[in-house]
């Protein structure tokens, strides 16, 4: 995966950062990818808040892993501002947020464990995929 273009502009979905900080696996590799540079991701604060609330409230033992990720964040990511895009395509509300993050940052990837983003597959140029999906697709 070392020689995937460093052009791969993704979005990562909340239940997927929060795997990577808590369960590791796939979706820590993508966070590995990230602090190596291969990846670009793109993330707005209002994801980050989410992110931080679930920790503290669900995984209070992650804290101190997640806030060793922010600050990763702070110079590896790109941060968008919400609210000039919006959509309504996901049958969560909730979820657009994300293909709105991933249109503002010009992303060509939402990466997701969602069904109901997963389900939609493609918005416009965004193709949204799995963890497993996205790490197959980069490896070849």
């Amino acid at each position: 995966m070392k020689n995937a273009p460093s052009n791969y502009r993704i979005v990562i979905d909340t239940n997927v950062f929060i795997s990577s900080i808590v369960f590791g696996g796939k979706p820590r590799k993508l966070i590995d990818l990230i602090a190596d540079d291969v990846l670009t991701l793109v993330i707005a604060q209002d994801l980050l808040t989410e992110i931080r609330r679930i920790i503290v409230a669900k995984f209070p033992s992650f804290l101190e892993d997640f806030l060793k990720v922010e600050k990763l964040l702070e110079s590896d990511a790109i941060w968008i501002q919400l609210g000039d895009v919006t959509v309504s395509v996901s049958r969560d509300l909730d979820d657009n947020k994300f293909i709105e993050s991933a249109l503002i940052g010009n992303c060509n990837y939402l990466v997701s464990g969602d069904k109901d983003l997963l389900d939609l597959k493609k918005y416009n140029n965004i193709k949204i995929v799995s963890v497993s999906e996205f790490l197959q697709l980069i490896s070849n």
